[in-house]
């Protein structure tokens, strides 16, 4: 058995105040995210650098400033529908390998 996930393609993210982005996906959903708490652990403490923090982008799956410093776009997708990752899954899907 094998579960798809229903989550949608990040097309838009920008840094639009202190520690917050604005992220659109391709579903038309969209949302402010406020990582002023994230910022403030491990490897994310890069980002208290405001100029860091502007350079986010997307590549559609995640929300990232270098390689090393990313955010699975599907975590931002569910806070934005302020729900859990979990909860947006599509039923079980079979194959015919299943």
């Amino acid at each position: 058995m094998q579960y798809t996930c229903f989550f949608m393609k990040a097309i838009e993210v920008k840094a639009i105040e202190e520690y917050k982005i604005k992220v659109t996906f391709d579903d038309g959903v969209s949302g402010v995210i406020d990582l002023s708490e994230i910022v403030q652990k491990g490897i994310f403490r890069q980002l208290k650098d405001k100029n860091a923090f502007q350079n986010v982008y997307t590549d559609g799956i995640a929300i990232a400033w270098s390689d090393e410093l990313e955010i699975d776009a599907d975590n931002i997708y569910a806070e934005i529908l302020n729900t859990e990752p979990a909860d947006l899954l599509h039923t079980p899907s079979f194959h015919a390998a299943d």
